[in-house]
């Protein structure tokens, strides 16, 4: 089960558990699930104990008001402050926010979200520069909202932003945390919950700028890619620019590849359930065999840790059936919300781990390539070695390039933002400061 146990990991951070003594870091399987003898009912048994002692309560903060009465989007609903998170140790202070959002076909819904300032130092004259962070997959269930888990999802990440000085925006995208079904991989709805993110942090955090940039990994690289898509039509102001690494962008391409590849069958079944959420006439029962249907409610349960382990022994024809790639609405589903062949607001920073098994570096260096033949700003890099992001177990991309990210991020404001590079959109370092075309 070492295979299972690895992909266990991409979906299940170190955890950080508050006990009345104080926080205390779990570094190690509470089950033993690193013995090889760990068999496939011991690894989900692990899945959700790992799950359940990261997990804080859902409280009625999350829930709307019903019926939700008609606001326009990112219009604040309520936000509280909190202590409640541990990050390295440490109890981070947050602020969480509702908000109204809009679904991919324009109806009112609320999304919740959380935002985090520096502590222990003043805040500067035109107030706190932003990163808003996209999070990559968690899951498909309520509690798999990162502002419902104790060290954020990916927290010592957000952390390195705020030591630089930068508040961070974090949404959960809505259906995560609040009550409905999560458009899983919908540019348009999860653009949308971006956007709202970003207004409703500034009524509800007094000191923020009103300059931001835009940070996403894997399914939230796709997200931040579908908000660069929607900044040139219907633009945020502020907007500084994006940061994508390892995107969920060929979604045709990234279905097939999870679906055939172990141990990474857990993200079929979400990628179906989520766009029958999105698209009520997709019918999974045409797209999952009836083994796979049977794990739906469990999977659906649990988050991405969990999913894996309970999909971790089917892939192919036991995973799938015929429709998965054949049907009509689905196949749709998923071009339709591909990155790449629109143009997108830039500039645009592309980061890909070249040993990337989950969302292959084969796979975006095309959609890399298309961004810039149509006319978008984009620097591409690959990083030999890094694979996706195996939370707790291998350095991924974030971690790796993290000290490149917060370069670049930094040059947005050095540069007025959008004004100017300092690369060229093949990744090479530019000799000169010369303005360059980010729309």
């Amino acid at each position: 089960m070492r295979s299972v146990r690895h992909a266990l990991l991409t979906g299940v951070r170190r955890l950080s558990a508050a006990t009345a003594a104080g926080a205390v870091l779990i570094t190690a399987p509470v089950t033993g699930a690193d013995a090889d003898d760990c068999d496939q009912a011991c690894q989900i048994d692990w899945a959700w104990s790992a799950q359940r002692q990261n997990a804080l309560p859902r409280t009625a903060f999350y829930d709307a008001p019903d019926p939700l009465p008609w606001a326009p989007s990112g219009t604040l609903i309520r936000a509280e402050a909190t202590s409640e998170y541990v990050v390295r140790d440490k109890p981070v202070k947050a602020v969480r926010v509702l908000y109204h959002s809009r679904t991919s076909r324009g109806g009112d819904v609320a999304a919740s979200g959380v935002v985090l300032v520096p502590q222990d130092r003043p805040r500067p004259a035109g107030g706190w520069k932003v990163v808003v962070d996209a999070h990559g997959a968690s899951g498909i269930a309520t509690g798999c909202a990162p502002s419902l888990m104790r060290d954020l999802y990916h927290g010592d990440q957000m952390v390195r932003f705020l030591e630089q000085g930068y508040a961070v925006v974090a949404p959960d995208y809505a259906g995560l945390g609040t009550t409905g079904r999560p458009e899983l991989v919908n540019k348009t709805a999860e653009a949308e919950d971006i956007a709202g993110a970003v207004r409703s942090a500034h009524q509800a955090v007094p000191g923020l700028s009103g300059h931001w940039v835009l940070w996403g990994h894997s399914q939230g690289g796709g997200a931040a890619l579908g908000f660069a898509e929607r900044q040139l039509t219907r633009p945020v102001p502020g907007y500084r620019g994006t940061v994508v690494t390892s995107p969920a962008a060929d979604l045709p391409a990234l279905a097939a590849h999870v679906a055939t590849t172990v141990p990474y069958g857990g993200f079929a079944p979400l990628l179906a359930q989520g766009a029958a959420y999105s698209d009520p006439k997709i019918d999974v029962t045409r797209l999952l065999t009836p083994v796979a249907q049977a794990r739906l409610d469990s999977a659906g349960n649990g988050c991405l840790g969990v999913a894996t382990a309970v999909y971790g022994d089917l892939t192919g024809p036991a995973l799938t059936r015929p429709g998965y790639s054949s049907d009509p609405r689905f196949t749709r589903y998923l071009r339709d919300n591909s990155l790449g062949r629109q143009r997108v607001a830039g500039p645009v920073l592309f980061l890909q781990g070249g040993a990337d098994t989950v969302t292959p570096q084969a796979i975006n260096a095309k959609v890399a390539a298309e961004l810039r033949r149509n006319g978008s700003h984009v620097t591409y890099r690959v990083y030999d070695g890094l694979e996706h992001d195996t939370y707790g177990a291998v350095t991924g991309i974030d971690d790796g390039a993290m000290d490149d990210i917060l370069a670049w991020v930094r040059d947005r404001w050095r540069s007025g933002g959008c004004a100017a590079s300092s690369h060229t959109s093949d990744g090479r370092r530019r000799s000169d400061q010369s303005p360059v075309r980010c729309g």
